[in-house]
């Protein structure tokens, strides 16, 4: 075998050697998404049931996004838990639509990393009272999941008319 036949060959080695560990990376980030997708229905499915055992989804140390209006830039899960805990008193949520888990990037290279973002739609419901007659709104839900090593949520963002949807149920 020449030179240039030997380049080549270890060329191509290369090459598919390469491509292998791409399809590997693929895989194991396709299994990753897969896990986080798991994760994120059963704190749906957690939050629905208005079960404590939502915060477990979370690490420690979680943030959420501020996305509404006049909010901080980042609240943690120490300050979250408490303003949920206080909704689950008040309204009853329910997912309404099939969930639409996509896979999400990393914001630098623009590479899928396990990530997930989906569409989702929830009823949010202010039960009836003695005085009151129940009231109910729909609301189209944009999120974002980011996780930490042990597979727990520790960013998310939540986009949507929230603000306007809690004042229609107290109108």
């Amino acid at each position: 075998m020449n030179f240039f036949q030997l380049t080549l060959t270890a060329g191509i080695a290369t090459m598919a050697f390469a491509l292998s560990s791409c399809d590997d990376a693929q895989s194991d980030v396709s299994a990753t998404f897969d896990a986080n997708v798991a994760t994120v229905a059963l704190a749906f499915a957690d939050f629905q049931a208005e079960d404590e055992h939502f915060f477990t989804h979370f690490s420690e140390d979680a943030y959420w996004a501020g996305t509404s209006l006049n909010a901080p830039d980042s609240i943690a899960l120490a300050d979250v838990a408490p303003m949920y805990r206080e909704l689950w008193g008040k309204y009853d949520y329910t997912l309404i639509a099939e969930p639409n888990f996509l896979p999400g990037v990393n914001p630098e290279s623009k590479e899928t990393d396990g990530s997930v973002r989906g569409y989702f739609k929830w009823n949010i419901t202010k039960p009836a009272t003695d005085s009151t007659e129940q009231k109910s709104v729909d609301v189209k839900i944009y999120e974002s999941f980011d996780f930490d090593a042990n597979g727990k949520v520790d960013w998310t963002q939540v986009y949507a008319n929230m603000q306007a949807a809690y004042a229609s149920l107290e109108d």
